[in-house]
């Protein structure tokens, strides 16, 4: 189950206004342009060590580095694609600003998101987006309501196997208007309305211990494949390691289908770890079995 219910950046396309990167294409672009002018440099052009040819490479190259820069112009503009400060520029249209050590695929979501938080509603978005934005240490975040005006609020921290500390909870409680003191009743209006009744909680958490074994091709390399297969295993359990995904065999295979390796098998989990909305699958250990097949 996805917790936010937002177009997928990394599936938003480049624009056509984005330019392959071709140095030999370009090259030959110019030659042809200066013999269609200058038919009888034909021959001079083909010695590598010919001035004009010197010259036609040079002119190459600037065009190559001009079409570089203009496509990372382009990228940077786009919220789908901007990195760092040109996310940060982005984000400050919409009156966003980066919290400590946030990272930009997170600060990309808030962005997307800060619409939702104008609802005054108060959406599932929106309930999202004020809980990220409350602290960076919030990692996810599920939004529930089984009656009418009661809202619970499952909270993925970055701390501690994504349970959230008593502190992490105090400052959403205060963030949301739980513990009144001071201005924070009178702010409380502004992220949540007055009439819902809030419970924010940690997630209900599943532990696993994840154990492959994997047949590898002869060769020198056996070292630099294993260390391949845990990378990509690390990178798929990082990418499940939210609220409401999933642990199944297909994502743990198409981990282990690396090059060098001829065959793997998956030891532990036994089947697909289902996982409910309010719940994260937590991997406890990784353990890695390799074997040199014989040529």
């Amino acid at each position: 189950m996805r917790v936010f219910n937002l177009l997928d950046m990394s599936k938003v396309p480049l624009p056509d206004t984005i330019t392959e990167l071709d140095f030999e294409q370009i090259l030959s672009q110019l030659k042809n342009k200066l013999l269609e002018h200058y038919p009888q440099y034909q021959e001079a052009l083909s010695f590598e060590s010919e001035p004009m040819q010197v010259m036609l490479e040079m002119l190459a190259y600037q065009q190559l580095l001009f079409d570089g820069k203009l496509n990372d112009a382009i990228k940077g503009n786009m919220l789908a694609s901007a990195k760092g400060n040109d996310l940060d520029a982005i984000a400050a249209r919409y009156n966003v600003d980066r919290q400590d050590k946030e990272s930009d695929e997170r600060f990309r979501r808030r962005t997307q998101m800060v619409f939702e938080g104008l609802n005054t509603a108060g959406s599932k978005q929106a309930y999202q987006f004020h809980a990220l934005s409350a602290d960076p240490r919030v990692k996810d975040v599920y939004v529930a309501s089984p009656e009418p005006c009661d809202i619970h609020l499952t909270i993925l921290s970055h701390e501690q196997n994504g349970e959230p500390s008593d502190d992490l909870l105090k400052t959403l409680k205060q963030h949301f208007g739980l513990l009144p003191t001071g201005n924070i009743a009178k702010e409380a209006s502004k992220v949540r309305p007055l009439g819902d009744r809030v419970t924010i909680t940690g997630p209900d958490i599943k532990h696993f211990d994840l154990a492959v074994s994997i047949n590898i091709a002869p060769g020198p390399a056996a070292s630099v494949v294993e260390h391949t297969v845990k990378a990509a295993l690390a990178q798929y359990l990082a990418q499940q390691t939210l609220l409401g995904r999933d642990i199944n065999h297909m994502g743990l295979f198409a981990a282990l289908n690396q090059p060098g390796v001829e065959s793997g098998q998956i030891i532990s989990p036994i089947g697909d770890i289902s996982i409910g909305a309010n719940q994260v699958a937590i991997c406890d250990s990784m353990t890695v079995q390799s074997s040199v097949v014989e040529a």
